[in-house]
Parts: C-alpha cells; sequence; structure tokens
C-alpha cells in the first residue's frame, strides 16, 4: 500500500520556449484531463437546481476522467467525528454498510478514507483483492487492483473524502492522484456550498399574537350573520389569493420543467445521433471483425502450410540424419575391419612368439624348479638333521638344568644349614667371643658367595634353554615352510605342464583364425569399395536436400513474420472492437438514462399539468363559492334594511298603543345548589376490566378527557407513557393506539416501546383534550438523536417500499445526504428541504408517504413542519427525530397558533378518522426514483 503526502503546487505559469529566428511558435497545448475535469465540475455545479444534486454527477464526471470502475464521496461531521457515505456508483451492498457511519471505534465501518482524511494523506492500496483488511467494496472484489482514497480539503478544514476503485486492467498510480489534486479542490468547493445551503436559515416574522377585537356593539342576528359572511368572503379572498399565488408556483414551475424537458429533448437527440455514430462505428467494427475472421482463416492455413513444411524439413533432416549415420556406420565398419584385420594379424605373431616364448619359459622353469625342489630337499634333510642335534643338546641342557636344580636345592639346603650354624655361632659369640663371631661371618659371606654363583648359573641355563626352544620352534616351522614350498612347486610344475597343452591348443586355433581373418579381410575391402560408391551417391542427393531445406526454412521465416503480423493486426481489430462495443453500451446506456429522464420530465410535466388544472378549477369554484356569497350577503343586507324598517314600523306602533296594566310578580325561585364533581383519579387499566366485545383503543396522554369520547363501540383507554409501555399494550392487545405529542414524555416512550421489540403502529396526534380540539396526523416513529441514518433507513422498513416518496426536513446536511443516498439504493423517491418554507412547498408539490423530521430544526421549524402534515390528505408516515428542546411546549404553541389550528378536528372525530384508517404494511411497486430539490 503506497502512501504519500501531498506536494506543494506548482506555479501555474508555464514555461515558453524561445524562438530563435527561422523557428516557428510552438503549437498550442491541447488542455491536460485536470483542466477538462475542473471545467467539467464548474459546468455541473453551475447547472444544478440544488447543491446536493450536483454531488452524484461530479462523482460520474471524476470517474469516467479517471478511468475507474467504482467511486464513493463520504463527507466529514467534524461535530461528531463521523466519515458518512453520501453518493455511490457501483459499489455493493456490504461497500455501503461499510462506508454508510465511518467512526475510529467502530470495528464494523473501514476507517482507511477517515485515517487519510485525519492525516492529510492519500492512501493507495494495491493488490486490494489479495488485502484481508480490505472489505468487499465492489460485486467482483476478485478483479480489483488498486483502491485510492483521496481526502477533501476546504483549505484547513477536512469536509470529506473520495474513495476511487480500479478494476483490472486499470491501476492508479500516484501520477493519477497528481491529475485528480486540482479538481479535487472544485468538489470540496460543492461540498462547501451544500453545507452552507443547509445551514442557511431565511429569516420570517415571529407570528403575531391576535389582537383581541373590541366587542361589537349588540346587533341583531341579520347583522351578526352578515358580519360572519363579511368574513368568510374575506377568507375566500385570501384562499383565492393563495391559489393564485400557487397557481403562479405551478406556473413558474412547469415553465422550468418545460426548459428542462427541452434540455433533455436535445440530450436525447445528441444521445441520438451519438448513438447512431456508435452504431456506425460497430458496423465498421463488424465488418473489421469479418476481416479479422479472414485475417484469422488465413492465419490458419499458414500455420498449417508451416506445419506441413516443418514436417516435411524434419522429414528431410531425418533422411539427412539416416544417410550420415549410414556413412558414419560404413566408416566405422571399414575402420573396424581394419582393425580386426590387423589385431588379427598382431594377435597371430603375437601367438607364434608367445609359443616359442611358453616353451623356452616353460623349459627353463622346469629345470629351476626341478632343481629348486632337489635343494628343498637338501634343506630339508639338513634342517632335520639340526632338528635331531638341537634335539639332544635340549635333552643335554635339560639334564644340566636338572643337575643345576639340584645342586640350586643342595645349595639352598647348605644356605639353611649355615643360617643355623650362625644362629648357632650368634649364639655361640656369646660364649666364646669375637673370632668364632668372625669365622662364622667368613663362612656365612663365602656361603652367600657359593648360593649367588649358583642362581647365576641357574639363570644362564635358564636362558640357554629358553634359546634353544625358541631354535627348535623356529626350525620347526621353516621345516614346514619349506614342505609347504616343494608342494607349491609340484602343484606349478603340473600347471605349466598344462599351460604348455593349452599354448599348443591356441597356437593351432590362432593360426585357423589367421586364415579366417584373411578371408575376411578380403569382404571387407570389397565391401568399403562398394559403400564408397554408396556414401557418393547419398553425398549428391544430401546436397539436394540441404539447398530444398534452405527454400523452406526461407519460406517458413516469411510465414512466421505473416503470422506475427496477422496476430497483430488481430489483437488491433479485437482492441477497436472492444472499444466499439464499450461505446456501444456507454451509449446505450445513456440513451436509455435520457429516455427515463424524459418519460419522468413527462410524467412530471402531467402531474404539474393536472396540479395545475385542478387548482384552476379549485380557483372557478372558489370564485363561484364567492360568487354566491356575495349574492347572499346581499340578500342578507336587504333582509336586514326589511328588517330595520319592520323594526322602525313596529317602534312607532308601539308608541302610539296605551300602556300595558303591571304584571303580577314572578314567584319566588329556589336558590340553585353548585355540584362540584371530580372526576376519579387514573388507574391502570386490567384485561379484565377491558371491554369485551371489540378491542380497545388506547391513548398516550396524561389527560383523562379521551375516556367520556365515543370510538365506533370501541372502548377507549387512556395510558401515561412510560418506559414499560411495550409491555402493558401486549396485555391489552388494542384496536389502534393514538399518541398525543403534546403528553410529556411520548417520544421517550415510543423509543423504548420500539427497543422493547413492541411492533404496533402508533398514529400521531397533536391535542388539547380540554380544549376539545386536536391535529390529525399519521402514524409516527421516534429515533435517536442526533440523526442516525441506519436507524432511520430500518425504521422506514416498516412504512416505505421501492417507489415510495420520502421528504426530508433538517439542517444537518452529512446525516441526511448520507440517508438519501441509502434510500434512493434502495428505490426510494428522496426530496430534500432544510428549512420550513423548503419543507411546506415539498409537501404541496410531491405529497410524501413518508416525512423524516429533525426537530432540532432552527427557531423550531420541525415542529411547524409536523402541524402542516396534518393539512395532507392523507396525512403521511412521520419518522420523528427529538431535538434539545421541551418538544411538548414547542407543539403546544403550534398546536395555539392560528396558522395550523384552521384544520383541528374534536376528539371524538379523530378516533373515528384514525379507525378507519388502513394499518397494512405497504405493498411493493415499481416508482420513479427523483430527488427533488428548491431553493
Amino acid at each position: 500500500m503506497a502512501i504519500f503526502p501531498r506536494k506543494p503546487r506548482r506555479p501555474s505559469g508555464r514555461p515558453v520556449a524561445p524562438e530563435g529566428p527561422g523557428e516557428s511558435a510552438p503549437a498550442v497545448r491541447p488542455p491536460s484531463v485536470s483542466e477538462v475535469l475542473r471545467e467539467r465540475l464548474g459546468e455541473i455545479a453551475a447547472a444544478a437546481v440544488a447543491p446536493e444534486d450536483a454531488l452524484e454527477p461530479a462523482l460520474r464526471a471524476i470517474l469516467e476522467a479517471s478511468r475507474a470502475q467504482a467511486g464513493a464521496l463520504c463527507l466529514f461531521d467534524q461535530r461528531h467525528g463521523v466519515l458518512r457515505l453520501v453518493a455511490e456508483i457501483g459499489f455493493s451492498e456490504e461497500g455501503c454498510r461499510r462506508l454508510r457511519n465511518v467512526r475510529r471505534t467502530d470495528p464494523t465501518a473501514w476507517d482507511m478514507p477517515l485515517n487519510g482524511l485525519m492525516n492529510r494523506r492519500a492512501y493507495l492500496i494495491e493488490s486490494a483483492s489479495r488485502n484481508r483488511y480490505v472489505p468487499r467494496l465492489v460485486e467482483h472484489a476478485a478483479a480489483v487492483r488498486t483502491i485510492a482514497c483521496l481526502p477533501l480539503h476546504a483549505g484547513p478544514t477536512p469536509v470529506g473524502s473520495l474513495v476511487l476503485v480500479a478494476v483490472a486492467p486499470r491501476s492508479f498510480a500516484e501520477r493519477d492522484v497528481r491529475t485528480l489534486e486540482r479538481p479535487l479542490a472544485e468538489l470540496a468547493l460543492m461540498i462547501e456550498a451544500v453545507r452552507r445551503r443547509g445551514a442557511r436559515v431565511e429569516p420570517v416574522e415571529a407570528p403575531k399574537a391576535p389582537v383581541a377585537a373590541p366587542p361589537p356593539p349588540p346587533l341583531p342576528q341579520p347583522a351578526a350573520h352578515l358580519t360572519e359572511l363579511r368574513a368568510e368572503r374575506e377568507q375566500l379572498r385570501g384562499e383565492v389569493a393563495a391559489r393564485a399565488a400557487e397557481r403562479a408556483v405551478l406556473a413558474a414551475e412547469l415553465a422550468a420543467r418545460s426548459g428542462e424537458t427541452d434540455r433533455l429533448r436535445a440530450a436525447l437527440e445528441l444521445a441520438a445521433a451519438d448513438r447512431a455514430r456508435l452504431a456506425a462505428d460497430f458496423e465498421q467494427a463488424r465488418r473489421d471483425g469479418e476481416r479479422a475472421e479472414t485475417l484469422v482463416a488465413a492465419l490458419g492455413a499458414a500455420e498449417r502450410e508451416r506445419a506441413r513444411l516443418a514436417a516435411s524439413l524434419e522429414t528431410a533432416a531425418a533422411e539427412r540424419a539416416q544417410g550420415a549415420r549410414a556413412e558414419a556406420a560404413l566408416e566405422a565398419a571399414r575402420a573396424a575391419a581394419e582393425r580386426a584385420a590387423a589385431s588379427a594379424i598382431a594377435e597371430l605373431a603375437g601367438a607364434r612368439r608367445a609359443a616359442a616364448a611358453n616353451e623356452a619359459t616353460a623349459a627353463a622353469r622346469a629345470a629351476e624348479w626341478a632343481g629348486e625342489v632337489e635343494r628343498l630337499r637338501t634343506r630339508a634333510e639338513e634342517t632335520e638333521q639340526a632338528l635331531t642335534r638341537v634335539r639332544a643338546q635340549l635333552h643335554e641342557q635339560e639334564q644340566a638344568h636338572a643337575e643345576l636344580v639340584g645342586e640350586l636345592r643342595a645349595a639352598t639346603a647348605r644356605e639353611q644349614r649355615l643360617r643355623e650354624e650362625l644362629e648357632a655361632a650368634s649364639g655361640r659369640e656369646r660364649l666364646h667371643g669375637e673370632e668364632a663371631v668372625h669365622e662364622a661371618r667368613e663362612r656365612a659371606r663365602t656361603a652367600e658367595e657359593a648360593l649367588a654363583a649358583a642362581t647365576a648359573e641357574v639363570e644362564t641355563l635358564r636362558e640357554t634353554h629358553a634359546s634353544a626352544r625358541a631354535i627348535t620352534l623356529a626350525l620347526e616351522d621353516e621345516a614346514g615352510r619349506a614342505n609347504a614350498e616343494i608342494a607349491r612347486l609340484v602343484a606349478a610344475g603340473r600347471a605349466a605342464s598344462a599351460e604348455q597343452g593349452r599354448l599348443e591348443i591356441a597356437l593351432g586355433e590362432g593360426r585357423a583364425r589367421e586364415l579366417a581373418a584373411t578371408a575376411r579381410l578380403g569382404d571387407l575391402t570389397r565391401e568399403v569399395e562398394r559403400l564408397r560408391d554408396e556414401l557418393g551417391r547419398a553425398t549428391g542427393a544430401g546436397r539436394e536436400r540441404d539447398a530444398e531445406m534452405a527454400t523452406l526454412a526461407a519460406r517458413l521465416e516469411s510465414l512466421a513474420a505473416e503470422r506475427d503480423r496477422l496476430r497483430e493486426s488481430l489483437s488491433a481489430t479485437e482492441a477497436e472492437r472492444d472499444r466499439l462495443a464499450a461505446n456501444m453500451a456507454a451509449g446505450s446506456a445513456a440513451d436509455a438514462r435520457l429516455r427515463e429522464g424524459l418519460a419522468r420530465e413527462r410524467e412530471e410535466r402531467a402531474q404539474l399539468t393536472s396540479a395545475l388544472g385542478a387548482a384552476q378549477a379549485a380557483l372557478s369554484e372558489l370564485r363561484a363559492s364567492l360568487t354566491r356569497r356575495d349574492a347572499e350577503v346581499r340578500e342578507q343586507a336587504a333582509e336586514l334594511e326589511r328588517l330595520r324598517a319592520e323594526r322602525d314600523r313596529l317602534a312607532a306602533v308601539r308608541e302610539a298603543a296605551p300602556p300595558p296594566p303591571p304584571a303580577a310578580p314572578p314567584p319566588a325561585r329556589e336558590p340553585v345548589r353548585v355540584v362540584t364533581v371530580t372526576p376519579p383519579a387514573p388507574t391502570r387499566p386490567r384485561v379484565r376490566e377491558v371491554e369485551t366485545g371489540r378491542r380497545p383503543v388506547v391513548v398516550l396522554d396524561v389527560e383523562g378527557g379521551w375516556s367520556e369520547q365515543a370510538a365506533g363501540g370501541h372502548h377507549v383507554e387512556v395510558m401515561a407513557p412510560a418506559d414499560d409501555l411495550a409491555e402493558q399494550l401486549s396485555e391489552l392487545s388494542p384496536a389502534r393506539i393514538v399518541v398525543n405529542l403534546l403528553a410529556p414524555g411520548a417520544l421517550g416512550a415510543l423509543a423504548a416501546a420500539r427497543a422493547a421489540g413492541c411492533g404496533a403502529r402508533f398514529w400521531g396526534c397533536l391535542a388539547n383534550p380540554g380544549a376539545d380540539r386536536a391535529l390529525m396526523l399519521g402514524m409516527v416513529e421516534a429515533t435517536g438523536s442526533p440523526l442516525d441514518p441506519d436507524d432511520v433507513a430500518e425504521t422506514l422498513e416498516r412504512y416505505a417500499v421501492r417507489g415510495t416518496r420520502v421528504v426530508t426536513a433538517g439542517a444537518d446536511v452529512d446525516a441526511l445526504m448520507s440517508l438519501r443516498q441509502a434510500l434512493a439504493r434502495k428505490g426510494l423517491s428522496v426530496s430534500m428541504a432544510w428549512d420550513a418554507k423548503q419543507a411546506a412547498d415539498l409537501l404541496q408539490v410531491v405529497r410524501p408517504e413518508v416525512v423524516v423530521v429533525d426537530l432540532a430544526l432552527p427557531r423550531r421549524d420541525g415542529y411547524g413542519i409536523v402541524a402542516r402534515l396534518a393539512a395532507l390528505d392523507p396525512p403521511p408516515s412521520a419518522i420523528l427525530v427529538p431535538g434539545p428542546d421541551d418538544a411538548p411546549a414547542a407543539f403546544a404553541a403550534v398546536l395555539a397558533d392560528p396558522v395550523y389550528s384552521g384544520g383541528a378536528l374534536r376528539l371524538g372525530q379523530l378516533l373515528g378518522a384514525v379507525l378507519t384508517r388502513s394499518e397494512a404494511p405497504p405493498v411493493e411497486r415499481r416508482h420513479k426514483i427523483r430527488v427533488i430539490a428548491r431553493k
């Protein structure tokens, strides 16, 4: 994975080559890919009706310029540190899910684009298909080569990240990233424009509190009726003016749509021209393909011819090798014959010389062996005699040894005796004195000397005896060896006799082989002459084969060159065919998109025309009603004048008549008793207390005025919003559930019930039970705050299918853009509003089925948008994102505003209308997908 920081931008000035004398000015450099892409992004931003509508076309233009197969654009929300997906082309469901909400702490998201954005580094991930840390961003993930994560900054501020996917054979390098650097700055400016649009709020005047008019003077009943008629006339005139303004808006919208239709028609004509050009190119490619097929056939014929020539060449080479082998065999046979003849002659001469030498050698060796045998016999006899003498000497030495042993024993006995004498002398010494001692010592010394001499003689005799025994053993060994040598010589003599006989036999065989070799030499000489003649003929044929082989080799080289040229031409033709097919497919897709856009515009124009007709009809009806009201007012004025005249006449008659008699006083009346009745404190209903005939209608509110209302025979149960709402509803199994958004904790109770697994439908209203007036809404849902696109998309699955019209209202640009991308991918038609005015216009034009309202809009515009939903018929389902304000107080202020309270119903009417509404899940239908936004 290559990681590299951004390099500083080079100065925009381009060097100009100096012009010397006679040199012309350099040609104008064509615009680079970067400049073309920047101009294209500028055109897209200028042509977009709303800035948010330019992001997806800009992404498509970047993909076309970079030749990437898929791409995604994510916006960075600095408040929450989240990178959200707002536009994608070619990504898979898993890729969209992994980029929908990217946080550093989310293990399910792919945070590589977020890391690059924070580090201000562009990441190039090479061999992405083999990287286990890269998710499956596209369907064919095995063909992905490079993924580029490019950060988007508006100055020092991070605004988003662009992810581009290159599929084989395309890959990205640092050069491609440098090319996109300046166009990405334009894309960052477009993102800033979108955010400024979401952050801009148009100033509106705060609603003025109604000023109480002074009480009119008491008028008769006709005068009061006349006043009501005048007020109604003024109201009708206001409605007529509103209808006229709406008609003007619709006329302007129709004119804009007409211009857009003309533009699309022109684009369609241009696409048709491109299609015709592509058809011509495709026809040319088809002809090129046919020519390529012809070339392929010619190439096949050339291959077959080359194979045939190669086979012929191999056959000639085999024949040439066979001739060479035959020639070599002939030369070898001739040399072998010559060598065999010479060998036979030499062997015969050698055999003769060897036979003569062997005879002389055998005679000499026989004489030598006879003399040696005689010498050995003489030596053996002498050895026997010496052995006999040695044995006699040994016997004599043994006798002498026996004598010496006897003498030694006698000497030992004398020594013992002398010792005894010495001891006796020692005893006598004490008696006779020194002389006797000296004499005894002399005798003892003499005895010791004799003993030493005897011992030395014994040792000498022992050594002589051992020497004689060793000589005897050596003579015996020599005699044995002499006998063996005699036996060997006898055997050698016999072998020499046998060898002499064999040599005589070999001499006879050698003479016979000499005769046979002489005959064979003659045959070989004749064979050599024949092979020499055949070699001459083979040499001539080989030269002819060599010439033919050289010709075939030259032809083969030319065929190989022709084959290579045809292959290159075929490859170029196939590449051109693939390019034309791709262009044809792109043109067809563009044509289909343009046709689809034109069809959508026609439908939109038809809808606007029908809406304009309905507005004109309503205006005509209002004018007729106003005319009728004016006539009635005139009739009432005439009747008032007549009554005034009658009153004047009666007054004159009353003045002229006599006074009546005094009347009797009225009877005294009893004093009136005032009884105050307080309702009992509401308690939680039990299952057995619920009406058994029909399922009850549950109202989530803190006031008990709902219980007195009739709801088509259904019992009405009032239940305070609580955290255990899901458990209570499961016990009651109500027919309908109505939620008063003015009740404290209503939105939190809805969210808690959904979190607890409650699957019931909730109908919303803005009600004041004490005044018996309420605004009826559609089904409502509450999500967490801040807005999470995944949570909203999951909640919308209950109310929306493919083709459902959805309007979003809020100021969180990143989250709402990401939500639009997720819903548009599911086939929903999403329109976006950034303030109350845009929301009011979209509600009238789009007539949505689901509305997503962020109540955190500035100036509490979100609560007013919710109140406007009551004016639609039928009211759409609403998904509410709680804001930081006090929701019950804000809804109460909206309900008290006369602008929204004109369509208020009584509580009983609201419950009856809710019971008539269907809670069946929506059915999927084919519908156009279009994003509508107005400035």
